[in-house]
């Protein structure tokens, strides 16, 4: 009884071990995306403050003119 105790969880074990490495591949994927998402977001803010300095500058300048 003992022997098929250690057996069955040296084999549990095992198992587990096994199907650890594609959780790691699967959350190297899902970490490699969201830099790419996040990367994209900061694209996209820098364009946003770019044209929100722009129209600042051209506010400036019709204020400037009154």
């Amino acid at each position: 009884m003992r022997k098929t105790l250690f057996a069955l969880a040296l084999a549990a074990f095992l198992l587990a071990a096994c199907t650890g490495r594609t959780s790691k591949k699967e959350a190297e994927a899902r970490e490699a995306a969201e830099i790419e998402r996040i990367d994209s977001i900061k694209t996209e803010m820098n364009t946003v403050k770019t044209e929100i300095d722009s129209s600042v500058a051209t506010v400036d300048e019709l204020i400037n003119d009154l």
